[in-house]
């Protein structure tokens, strides 16, 4: 394998494939990235097993051909290259690969040897037809991911919450997240039916890819390949298995009614909560919302060390309640909202409190209060 390449493309190439590595991966099949250099084009992939994730950058190739190359140190050198554009070379020997990096202009006398080994250990994605997938606008998906995504779990033994629960309606979208302690929901309408009828839970990480991948993106495409979830936009596809299991009846979890209902200046409001988790008590971070007549409470205390308290200003009539919640959470689905204004609705101290985005009828988040 020989081609040159630009330094900067390849680097981000590099980028916009290895966040699906595990740091935990040492010298092994999966810490690698696999380079393809073909027609005057070289593919990078990588995977984990549970995700793959391929790229291509235009380059000049020499000699066709496939490397497997650790993707610490290739990122690493890329890094800290001071040439624009670079040549890799690959000879082969019978135990194991060795890839030359070096300035392709031939101005500078740098050499980076880096061993590889056999590329077939990666697999990467296959050709996947057009009929079999569907286009929609990348700017509604990233906007209904980072309105739900902090709302799911990253590591609960209850699998069905490490991801996000896609639900198609027609031509409607349903997206849904939750750690069983907090939920948000989000529906958008799309020019046509997403191709999973009885819902998908896409895991966190196939997530975090997407939301990276479609970034500065118009348009991506999904699709139902060899019973996993392809996705595609611009010149990264992702092939990832979707989370087992059913996902719970998030409708059951969402208040249909609420005795009282709160407007708040959100940017105000945000302001004071980040102040009140200052001397929030760890690991709860408990942060205390205390209603009474025109009038909201926020307070919070680590016992012995310091405590805050700021009152503010809102139309409230009913009668004084106390609800406490884990400050993170609180600050999570507030940053969510859109509008100017957040809508807090709530019966009692313990029942689950209901966020809304007053210019977004389609978007609810509820968290559950902690014990006071």
């Amino acid at each position: 394998m020989k081609f040159t390449v630009n330094t900067t493309d390849f680097l981000k190439a590099i980028n916009s494939v290895d966040g699906v590595i595990s740091v935990r991966e040492i010298k092994s099949a999966l810490s690698n990235l696999k380079i393809q250099a073909e027609d005057n084009i070289v593919y990078l992939s990588a995977t984990d097993l549970e995700i793959a994730i391929k790229t291509s950058v235009a380059s000049v190739v020499g000699q066709k051909g496939n490397a497997s190359l650790p993707a610490k140190q290739l990122s690493n050198i890329f890094k800290n290259l001071n040439f624009d554009s670079t040549l890799l070379s690959t000879s082969d020997n019978n135990d194991s690969s060795e890839t030359l990096i070096t300035d392709a202009s031939g101005k500078m006398d740098t050499k980076f040897k880096v061993n590889g080994i056999d590329s077939e250990d990666i697999k990467t994605i296959p050709v996947v037809s057009e009929s079999n997938v569907v286009e929609f606008p990348c700017q509604t998906i990233r906007e209904m991911f980072r309105k739900t995504s902090y709302a799911m779990a990253i590591e609960e033994t209850r699998f069905v919450f490490n991801g996000l629960f896609l639900k198609p309606e027609d031509t409607d979208l349903v997206v849904v997240g939750t750690d069983g302690r907090r939920l948000s929901k989000i529906v958008r309408k799309f020019p046509k039916q997403f191709p999973f009828k009885n819902g998908a839970i896409i895991p966190h990480k196939a997530v975090r890819e997407m939301l990276k991948m479609m970034e500065g993106k118009e348009t991506a495409k999904i699709g139902f390949i060899d019973e996993q979830i392809y996705v595609s936009s611009g010149n990264v596809e992702l092939l990832f298995k979707l989370i087992d299991g059913n996902f719970p009846d998030y409708e059951q979890v969402i208040p249909k009614q609420a005795a009282e209902s709160v407007r708040i200046v959100k940017a105000d409001f945000l302001t004071f909560l980040k102040q009140a988790l200052i001397s929030a008590e760890e690991p709860s971070k408990q942060v205390r919302l205390s209603f009474s007549k025109g009038n909201v409470n926020i307070s919070s205390s680590n016992p012995g060390t310091m405590m805050f308290d700021h009152n503010m200003s809102v139309e409230y009539s009913g009668e004084p309640v106390t609800i406490a919640f884990k400050g993170d959470y609180l600050n999570d689905v507030v940053k969510a909202v859109d509008d100017p204004e957040v809508i807090f609705e709530f019966s009692s101290s313990s029942a689950p409190v209901l966020f809304k985005d007053p210019s977004d009828s389609d978007f609810v988040s509820v968290i559950m209060p902690m014990k006071l």
